[in-house]
């Protein structure tokens, strides 16, 4: 530390004692500031130390009494001048005129950038439904982040760090007599399978627009299986599998046949489970896009999301009606996806999508997810694979398929 350093702290240290706020931080600003004045000139260090500590007009005599009294002032200059005595530079009167003009310049740049910055926070957080800058919001989507979800890939690799690999010791003892280090492994890992169901029925029109532009964002970055559902199952990842302009994006919505029409959760969920797509879904994240108004008894429903649940790593429902004000879960899909799904969402204004896009990547397990809603279902058996019997899980299995 620098004597001029060292001082300035000790005369903080007793600006401190007096009640002034000489923090660290602004003696280490009053340091550097002092680099870019005389040091040889008393009024402009008091000047510079006087602007950085007091922040109150009481405290400008007790700083300046007590800097005379620190640096020796006290008998050459016992009054402190104002803060309207500390002589500032000005121009010359013939560069004022440019550089008033090019201050005004950055002045206004700094105002146009706070002003693009609060309104890009305003449309994050504005209801892509029915808001009055809905469509405008809607095109932040194509800023989303995502981070495709990883799983282990069942194999280890040689590492510096790591847990001690016991079989590579074996082999290497078998080889030699002695260890030079210990044989340290980790574990391999691979993208996680993501699937995305979106529901474009009628009753998710208002939504289409965030919904396929979260499509076309999410299918090429996580390489995932995308399907629409309303009467029927269709898969649409084809559709998506490069960044889309505006045009291509409103052929792709133009081309799925059953779009704004009515709603068939259940029977399409069971077609996808019943149909080649089965194992792919197993193990992976499984992200399903509606607001639950199934037509019929749900029954299918029902049965589908308890065998998703369970052969899908994390279960995510996305509700995009759920981020409003007074929203509750009255329609029986809404009821059903809290049984069996491990995380809801909303996703009613483009920050609500990127949560969902971030927890995509999340790396907690479904058991871990399901922590607080209570151990077992209404038909007594263990909701966490993790802790019901192999038995139990077969039974189950059989009354959901039966």
């Amino acid at each position: 530390m620098s004597d001029l350093t060292a001082e300035l702290m000790r005369f903080g240290s007793r600006l401190r004692r007096h009640g002034l706020p000489a923090g660290a931080d602004r003696i280490r600003t009053l340091a550097s500031a002092l680099a870019h004045i005389d040091l040889l000139d008393p009024t402009q260090v008091r000047a510079a130390s006087r602007s950085l500590i007091c922040t109150e007009q009481k405290h400008i005599p007790i700083h300046d009494a007590l800097f005379n009294q620190h640096f020796g002032l006290t008998g050459r200059q016992r009054v402190a001048p104002g803060p309207h005595e500390v002589s500032i530079p000005t121009p010359e009167p013939s560069e004022e005129s440019s550089d008033s003009a090019k201050w005004d310049h950055v002045e206004d740049q700094t105002m146009a950038l706070q002003a693009a910055a609060s309104r890009l926070e305003v449309l994050r957080t504005t209801d892509l439904g029915n808001g009055e800058h809905a469509a405008e919001a809607v095109r932040l989507i194509d800023g989303l982040s995502f981070r495709n979800p990883r799983r282990s890939a069942y194999a280890d690799r040689r590492s510096s760090f790591g847990r001690i690999d016991a079989n590579q010791i074996v082999r290497t003892l078998l080889r030699q007599e002695e260890l030079s280090r210990l044989p340290r492994s980790t574990r391999r890992e691979r993208d996680r399978d993501v699937t995305i169901i979106v529901d474009v029925s009628a009753s998710m029109k208002q939504w289409l627009p965030a919904l396929i532009r979260f499509l076309a964002r999410a299918t090429p970055r996580l390489k995932a299986r995308s399907f629409t559902l309303g009467t029927r199952l269709t898969r649409v990842d084809h559709h998506f599998s490069a960044p889309l302009n505006d045009r291509e994006l409103l052929a792709a919505q133009e081309a799925i046949p059953d779009l704004a029409s009515g709603t068939r959760l259940g029977e399409g969920l069971l077609t996808l489970l019943n149909g080649g797509h089965r194992e792919a879904i197993r193990g992976s994240v499984l992200v399903l896009i509606s607001d639950g108004w199934e037509q019929g008894d749900c029954s299918e429903l029902r049965r589908a999301c308890a065998r998703l649940g369970r052969l899908s790593h994390r279960f995510i429902w996305v509700n995009p009606r759920a981020g409003r004000v007074g929203f509750t879960p009255e329609v029986r899909g809404m009821r059903i996806a809290e049984e069996h799904a491990q995380v809801m969402l909303p996703a009613t204004t483009v920050d609500g999508w990127q949560a969902v896009a971030e927890n995509i990547a999340s790396s907690v397990r479904r058991d871990t997810a399901r922590q607080g809603r209570g151990g077992t279902s209404k038909d007594g058996l263990s909701r966490h694979p993790d802790t019901a019997s192999a038995g139990q899980r077969a039974v189950k299995e059989t009354m959901t398929n039966g």
